[in-house]
């Protein structure tokens, strides 16, 4: 009967987590965003991790025991708080959040730390390949977009605002935005290395297919936060692995030459998107630009001998003729510097694209209330009113409920109260899982190491995006689920 139970919780807790991944993918990607797919996983996340977390009060005495339970309590009591004292600008959004925020430390993070690890390395092969899969599909049909020159533009029925396709110098493809897009591909190529390493010669190439799909998205995304979020991650990899494969050497040496090899890979890895930007830019750009107007021409011809009335012939002036051939050259440099990649006049006006004003503003509304803060979905209302001239309400862009810095998201939302957990949360976190994993001999230290470097590329891309906390993404996923495998696998080290 116990061994019926356990099977049940087991079965319940993948599907939860594969319901979340899924509902992460589908709240980032243009065209299932609004679907009728969307409320469907929302409902089916929500009665799973309810069902869930129900399950494991009932056995509190054994989940009490979880590393950082007690920290991520207080943080949901510290963002119930925040709501309470600005309930006059609205509770029931912050209400909701409060709930995501409890189902992705309590159903997402915390593991049964009486099971055996085995079970969950299996649970991440599984949640690692949907990533894989999901992503490898979403490059092929984000660089085909890129390839027809496909660029399009949509407005909800709520008034929302979403782009798909190449536009403005970056391949957003299906996703919502390029720099989330670009940080999950990041996750995706991390994650095809172990597996690489880890399978046959056939699987091998599958798992290249997949880094060079990513990879190009990385690339054509032209997000730096995607490019720091890969650096960091490598950086984490090899770092961690190297010193498994290098453990009987000692000293300067072998860290100078882990030092070498991070220096070489990572270094490595950002030239090869410097090279290959440049030369689409310099090749691509003029020929897909050179498509488009050809096809946009075909169109207007064949329009014409459509409306092209019986027996009439169509003999047009030399100079109209000259007029015609001269927009059309105007339109080929028009239509490829739209094809060109990057955004560099934006930042060479701003660097930070905005985000300097940004913080600092976070941090003008935070001290008008520094204890318990303003408030997540109510942070924009409060600003207004207390803060009206502050950047992220007064600008010429719109109104920013994210600071695009999940630090500085939570010292805003949720004060210094919420703020000092979440330092504590962070800081007990990573104590408690670095020295197991980095003294880690036996064949688990890969699967190991890529959780460990993928958490730090989402808590790189936590320093530009709303990532992590507030948020159903696939970052958060990967940060939560990842932190909890490692942290179980810590415990059972430290508890012999």
């Amino acid at each position: 009967m116990n061994g019926l139970k356990l099977h049940l919780e087991k079965t319940l807790e993948l599907l939860f987590k594969i319901s979340y991944l899924v509902l992460a993918l589908c709240t980032f990607n243009t065209f299932i965003y609004k679907s009728s797919v969307q409320p469907v996983f929302v409902k089916l996340t929500l009665a799973c991790g309810m069902v869930l977390i129900l399950t494991r009060l009932v056995k509190f005495r054994k989940y009490i025991k979880t590393p950082c339970i007690v920290l991520m309590i207080l943080f949901c009591i510290s963002f119930a708080i925040s709501t309470i004292m600005n309930r006059e600008y609205g509770m029931v959004e912050n209400g909701k959040w409060i709930i995501w925020t409890g189902l992705q430390f309590f159903a997402l993070y915390v593991c049964d730390m009486e099971r055996d690890m085995k079970s969950y390395n299996k649970e991440f092969e599984i949640l690692s390949h949907i990533i894989i899969g999901y992503s490898a599909v979403a490059a092929i049909i984000s660089l085909k977009m890129l390839i027809v020159s496909y660029s399009e533009f949509f407005e909800t029925a709520e008034g929302e605002f979403l782009i798909s396709g190449f536009t403005w110098g970056r391949l957003w493809g299906v996703y919502t935005d390029p720099n989330y897009g670009a940080v999950f591909t990041v996750i995706s190529i991390l994650l095809s290395i172990v597996f690489f390493l880890r399978k046959g010669i056939l699987l091998k190439i599958i798992y290249v297919i997949c880094i060079i799909l990513n990879y190009l998205y990385l690339v054509f995304s032209d997000s730096r936060t995607g490019e720091i979020s890969l650096v960091g991650g490598l950086a984490v990899f090899l770092f961690f692995s190297l010193n498994q494969v290098w453990k009987s050497k000692k000293g300067f040496v072998k860290y100078a030459l882990i030092i070498g090899v991070i220096i070489l890979v990572t270094g490595g890895s950002l030239l090869g998107i410097r090279i290959v930007k440049v030369e689409y830019n310099k090749v691509l750009a003029p020929t897909f630009a050179k498509m488009f107007v050809e096809k946009e021409e075909a169109k207007k011809l064949k329009k014409q001998d459509q409306t092209k009335k019986p027996g009439q012939t169509t003999k047009p002036e030399e100079k109209k003729k000259q007029e015609e051939l001269k927009k059309q050259e105007e339109a080929k440099k028009q239509e490829e510097m739209k094809r060109k990649l990057g955004r560099k006049q934006d930042l060479e006006e701003d660097v930070s694209n905005g985000r300097f004003e940004l913080w600092k503003s976070a941090v003008e509304v935070w001290r008008t209330s520094p204890v318990y803060g303003v408030g997540y979905v109510t942070f924009v209302p409060y600003a207004k009113e207390h803060t009206p001239d502050t950047y992220a309400v007064n600008n010429d862009v719109g109104e920013y409920t994210s600071m695009h810095n999940a630090f500085i998201n939570t010292l805003a939302y949720q004060g210094g109260l919420g703020f000092i957990l979440l330092l504590l949360l962070a800081g007990y976190m990573i104590w408690y899982i670095i020295g197991p994993v980095f003294r880690e001999t036996g064949g688990v230290y890969l699967y190991l190491d890529i959780m460990l470097a993928s958490v730090a590329a989402v808590v790189l891309s936590m320093v530009f995006l709303l990532e992590g906390f507030y948020t159903l993404s696939p970052g958060s996923f990967v940060l939560w689920s990842f932190s909890g495998y490692m942290v179980k696998y810590a415990y059972g080290i430290r508890k012999g």
